[in-house]
């Protein structure tokens, strides 16, 4: 059986908010991500919480839009959060990920 994945931003990033938009900060790799206002909110959920689906579902009923489709832009972002080194257990850059 498969556990779901409850997608978890990291905890050292440092991140500002302003207008909806989000500077993100990791100081580690020395690195800055600024996210749009779509992307603040998919990041902000990420909390260890939720599933990808349970977190899709919710957008899709704030928004009223198909949860399926959410669900796929949920999970390219989640890919891309994961690739630039921002989710707990991330790869390493340039590294592929696995879905």
């Amino acid at each position: 059986m498969t556990v779901p994945i409850k997608p978890k931003a990291r905890g050292d990033l440092a991140m500002v908010e302003l207008d909806g938009e989000a500077v993100i900060y990791d100081e580690g790799r020395e690195s800055l991500h600024h996210l749009n206002p779509t992307a603040t909110i998919v990041f902000s959920l990420f909390d260890g919480a939720s599933t990808v689906r349970e977190i899709s579902e919710e957008i899709a009923a704030a928004f009223e839009v198909a949860p399926d489709d959410v669900e796929r832009h949920v999970r390219a972002l989640w890919r891309e959060f994961r690739m630039a080194g921002l989710m707990d257990g991330t790869l390493a850059e340039n590294q592929p990920v696995q879905s």
